[in-house]
């Protein structure tokens, strides 16, 4: 099959590696795929892509030769020019836009543009029942494709240099990934949980990382030991498995959480919210410390349990690389996206 996937732009986030991820697994079957965006660049992703920068997504500028069998709108804004070929059009859905407040001022036209009776591709149970709830079981079509970790790239620690770090006496290495900004990301309560745990008596170095400077708020809330901005996955690989523990404090319209991911794929003790897509990834709920949304005191509670607990880190850094390595493999998702897009409505 000829897909296309449509991008607004090919810069570095969560949300286009997924994309980048899904085009690299649905390739090695065999497929031809590329990708189409209007702005950004590519160059930080580790592995190759195909990839045109267009001055227009719609088919009137892009089809001048065959069209695609399938076009893939990746964000909201893209479905739209999805519905100009004459190929089949599906949303990728790796979260809901509307809910995120920043979005409020916009929420009217995403609305309409998730009403359009494309199917969807949603990443989870919790992204599919909150479109049903919103619009209805009868609206579109919707498929559960699950989501990929780049394993390649986020992996352990070899064992004798995880226990290298164990002999030399340092501080508590505490990662937190994302936007401060970002209110469904709750970094502040992440940062909270850290203060609360400095004064404690914990001697705690603290790691942060987001594509967004650091900004002045973040600044004067809290010291922080390092700051990483808009890194490759390359280097934040070796951030996590540097890291002591990672946390997570989002909130339940959460799209997926990758940096939790990827810190369980890393072997990172981690503590997270329990939230909806947080929960997903096992159904055993072991992979991690989970604590209630909006409470510093749980996660400095769950910190110093895991700081404190030889036994607990020994087991979730074993815990976390399996879950991620059963549950979120590209080939999964690949197999499970070729025959949604010839037509399999059983998937």
């Amino acid at each position: 099959m000829r897909i296309w996937y449509l991008l607004e732009s090919a810069d570095l986030s969560g949300g286009v590696r997924i994309v980048f991820d899904q085009a690299r697994a649905l390739k090695r079957l065999g497929h031809s795929v590329a990708i189409k965006a209007l702005t950004g660049d590519h160059r930080w992703y580790p592995h190759s892509v195909e990839i045109e920068y267009v001055s227009d997504l719609a088919a009137r500028h892009l089809c001048s030769g065959e069209e695609p069998d399938v076009v893939v709108a990746t964000f909201w804004t893209t479905v739209k020019a999805a519905t100009t070929f004459h190929s089949s059009a599906f949303h990728l859905c790796q979260g809901y836009e509307g809910d995120i407040p920043e979005y409020s001022g916009l929420r009217s036209k995403i609305e309409e543009t998730y009403a359009f009776p494309i199917p969807k591709l949603t990443i989870g149970p919790w992204l599919t029942g909150r479109l049903q709830e919103l619009f209805g079981v009868r609206r579109f079509p919707i498929f559960e494709i699950g989501q990929i970790v780049d394993v390649e790239v986020f992996r352990p620690l070899p064992a004798w240099e995880k226990a290298m770090q164990a002999i030399v006496p340092r501080k508590v290495r505490i990662l937190i990934v994302g936007i401060y900004e970002s209110s469904v990301k709750a970094i502040r309560d992440s940062l909270e949980a850290v203060r609360v745990l400095r004064a404690k008596g914990f001697d705690i170095h603290l790691i942060r990382v987001s594509p967004w400077a650091l900004s002045k708020e973040e600044r004067e809330l809290i010291h922080i030991d390092e700051y990483h901005e808009n890194i490759p996955p390359g280097s934040l690989a070796l951030i996590y498995r540097g890291s002591d523990i990672f946390c997570t404090s989002s909130l339940k319209y959460e799209g997926f959480g990758l940096p939790f991911a990827e810190a369980l794929a890393c072997g990172v003790p981690s503590i997270a919210t329990r939230i909806p897509s947080h929960l997903s990834f096992d159904p055993l709920h072991d992979y991690a410390c989970f604590v209630p949304e909006k409470n510093p005191a749980a996660i400095a509670d769950a910190a110093d349990r895991i700081i404190r607990d030889r036994r607990l880190r020994r087991y979730l850094r074993k815990r976390g690389p399996e879950v991620i390595g059963r549950n979120f493999r590209p080939e999964s998702v690949a197999d499970k996206l070729t025959s949604i897009f010839r037509g399999d409505r059983q998937c």
